[in-house]
């Protein structure tokens, strides 16, 4: 099997990477994002730059490397390429080809107040969540973030000193529930195959900036149960990330990723192979056998270095 990687000098493209080169289960290994200034020359066979996913050559460089390479299966896990392949007649086309979520799941995934909605309409714990522009939030303290994209670095929690600030200046976001406390945050896997199967991984998380800098795995009943009616009801095919918070003796979901998560390495290290499990639906092979971890393991991110010499 040959396989494609975009995004391949993140951290998403390169822990994915790592994965494969550990796993030994392909060929050749190719990596591409839009510049060279990256690691992705020590973990793929070969790397190459393509054009930006909101360019007009996109497509057509992702497809040239395909026929370069006679590429089996292409793993996009930029979130602007994965919002272009979600066209729904995109997707029809290169499906049979891309590992990504089914377009319903990143639809939703991909617009926070969507995923609010779709929580509401479903009878699911969720936060409140409304437009900016439409006026006041419900309540103070709350958060304010982009309506669109995932990560933390546009979530502010927002008190009455600037409120007229952000009423004014981010139009476009969306007004939060403030989930507390601080401490009960969880990054959860979830995936489900072409035959229905799900699979579900909780982890309290500890975070630094937007980052898991360490985390614990928790069997919760509740957590587990929501994951699983989410998956219902996206009718998901793939693997995503769900963000939530035990928020008044309740789970409640305040951001759906529809992609891989940046913990992959984590939780195939700890069992929770959802890389490898969507590479063998693809496949059409029975998905490996999931034995999770045991409550109360921890983990730890460490740094990786790669030095690249200049040639003598």
């Amino acid at each position: 099997m040959k396989i494609l990687v975009t995004g391949c000098g993140g951290e998403i493209g390169l822990g994915i990477g790592r994965i494969l080169q550990k796993e030994n289960i392909t060929s050749s290994t190719i990596g591409c994002d839009i510049h060279e200034d990256h690691a992705g020359a020590f973990v793929f066979n070969r790397v190459e730059i393509i054009s930006r996913a909101d360019s007009s050559t996109y497509l057509d460089s992702i497809n040239s490397l395909i026929k370069k390479y006679d590429i089996d299966v292409v793993i996009p896990t930029s979130e602007p390429e994965l919002r272009v392949l979600a066209n729904k007649e995109l997707y029809k086309k290169v499906a049979s080809k891309i590992i990504m979520a089914n377009p319903q799941t990143l639809e939703v995934g991909f617009d926070k107040l969507a995923t609010a909605e779709m929580l509401r309409v479903n009878n699911l714990p969720y936060p409140w969540t409304m437009p900016v522009k439409e006026g006041n939030p419900k309540e103070l303290p709350c958060i304010i973030k982009s309506r669109f994209g995932a990560g933390s670095r546009n979530v502010s929690v927002v008190q009455n000193d600037l409120l007229e600030f952000y009423a004014i200046h981010r139009q476009e976001d969306i007004w939060q529930e403030y989930l507390t406390p601080d401490d009960q945050e969880f990054t959860c896997g979830l995936f489900c195959s072409a035959s229905g199967e799900i699979r579900t991984i909780a982890i309290k998380r500890v975070l630094k900036g937007d980052h898991t800098v360490a985390g614990e795995i928790v069997e919760n009943s509740d957590i587990n149960d929501l994951l699983i009616s989410i998956a219902n009801v996206l009718q998901l095919k793939g693997s995503i990330n769900v963000q939530l918070r035990l928020s008044n003796n309740r789970p409640v979901v305040f951001e759906i990723n529809p992609r891989f998560s940046s913990t992959v390495v984590f939780r195939h290290i700890l069992g929770f192979k959802d890389l490898i499990w969507c590479l063998e639906d693809k496949a059409k092979k029975p998905i490996s056998k999931y034995l999770p971890p045991k409550p109360g393991t921890r983990f730890y991110r460490g740094d990786t270095e790669y030095i690249k010499l200049l040639d003598s």
